[in-house]
């Protein structure tokens, strides 16, 4: 069949074709108004808003000047005294966790306390001032010493025998499996370390306990106490409870799951 001539050409176009000419106008566009955004000069107040007309114009724009400069030296005075004084003055660490509570409440709450110590600098982790709260609500108290397998056993066998004069210690590796030198700290503890990481004396110690117990778990920052907690839940064969701040270990024993950490420690 012979072609009409009076026919146009069709101006369809393909969806794929469409789509992908509509995005690269609008890609285009979104480039002008950004080169245009930034080429734009912000307007600058000329002459502090003073008319030309004003008497002593020269006068008031000499005073505004000075004004700014004095202003400038002053903040910079400001500073460099803030500076100083940040240098000398002894500022206590505050300690912001979402995950644990303040000290007092955990005192306040628990009937016995688990003061977990980090045996790489113990001298530091032991506070007078928690030691005051403690014996001034008079609570009962063991400490738990943590991350043992970072330390060599001459230390820390010193440090257990200081520390087993003020109150019951425990050294404790916050994992489920441990075969490291420190398993000969005590012998006592050597096959109970291989598999629990001590946890196991510390429970049967907690259990001995004569009457309902809550017990909560107070330390310095990064000293391993939300690590206790959770070993010794995984131990127990239970999991932390979302809605309460509770966790029963044993018949007699509960366990506080949010630990307290002072604010200046």
């Amino acid at each position: 069949m012979a072609k009409a001539f009076n026919k146009k050409e069709s101006k369809r176009i393909t969806c794929h074709k469409k789509y992908k000419i509509r995005r690269k106008v609008r890609e285009h566009n979104k480039k002008l108004a950004k080169t245009l955004k930034n080429s734009v000069n912000k307007r600058k107040k000329i002459d502090g808003n003073i008319p030309n007309m004003a008497p002593f114009k020269e006068e008031i724009l000499l005073e505004a000047i000075q004004q700014a400069e004095t202003t400038k030296e002053e903040k910079k005075l400001k500073k460099k005294t803030a500076m100083v004084v940040t240098k000398h003055a002894v500022v206590p660490k505050l300690i912001s966790s979402t995950k644990s509570t303040s000290c007092h409440v955990v005192i306040s709450n628990a009937d016995l306390l688990l003061w977990v110590l980090d045996s790489r600098n113990v001298a530091e982790c032991l506070s007078e001032v928690v030691m005051d709260q403690v014996k001034g609500a008079e609570k009962k108290f063991i400490f738990v010493l943590n991350k043992i397998d970072l330390v060599p056993a001459k230390f820390l066998k010193i440090w257990y025998a200081k520390l087993s004069k003020i109150a019951p210690t425990f050294p404790v590796k916050s994992t489920e499996i441990m075969r490291t030198e420190c398993e000969l700290i005590i012998p006592a503890f050597k096959q109970k370390f291989a598999r629990f990481g001590g946890f196991k004396c510390l429970l049967s110690h907690l259990n001995q306990e004569s009457e309902a117990v809550k017990v909560g778990v107070i330390g310095g920052a990064s000293v391993g106490k939300s690590c206790v907690v959770s070993s010794i839940l995984k131990f127990c064969g239970r999991t932390k409870a979302k809605r309460s701040n509770e966790a029963k270990i044993s018949d007699k024993v509960k366990l506080l799951t949010t630990p307290g950490t002072p604010l200046h420690y």
